[in-house]
């Protein structure tokens, strides 16, 4: 992880917080080009820029030396989430052509949740407790 260094904290997570921002809330984020796609697989996006967007955080922890436990990860995915239903609310205030969907927000969720189980398995969330001596 020397290679990443020079990226100030937290970067890495604003700079995909942006991105998922970009391609939520412009009515044609890759232009004119049509893309044909299967069914649902706006769904399997959503889970993938939103579960992006937690390992991005708790790797950006894991990367300063502050690996998150179990409680922590979890509020940190709630706040993903939130932001998640948030993007949804945005889109449907914005009239632009595209509309917040209760499916999408669902996807979202998942995602992130979906986050926890590999960061855990990565090392980067620390489930061991440390007690106090006792005294």
């Amino acid at each position: 992880m020397k290679h990443l260094r020079w990226i100030p904290p937290y970067q890495l997570t604003l700079a995909v917080g942006i991105v998922i921002l970009y391609l939520t809330l412009l009515p044609k984020p890759f232009g004119e080009e049509d893309i044909p796609l299967f069914p649902g697989a706006d769904k399997i996006a959503h889970c993938c820029m939103f579960g992006g967007l937690a390992l991005t955080y708790i790797f950006e922890r894991h990367r300063a030396g502050r690996t998150l436990n179990l409680r922590g990860a979890f509020i940190a995915v709630v706040w993903v989430c939130v932001f998640g239903i948030a993007v949804e609310f945005m889109q449907n205030a914005m009239h632009i052509g595209r509309s917040g969907d209760i499916a999408d927000a669902v996807a979202d969720t998942i995602g992130a949740f979906a986050a926890i189980p590999l960061c855990y398995a990565l090392h980067w969330i620390n489930i061991v407790v440390k007690h106090g001596t006792g005294k």
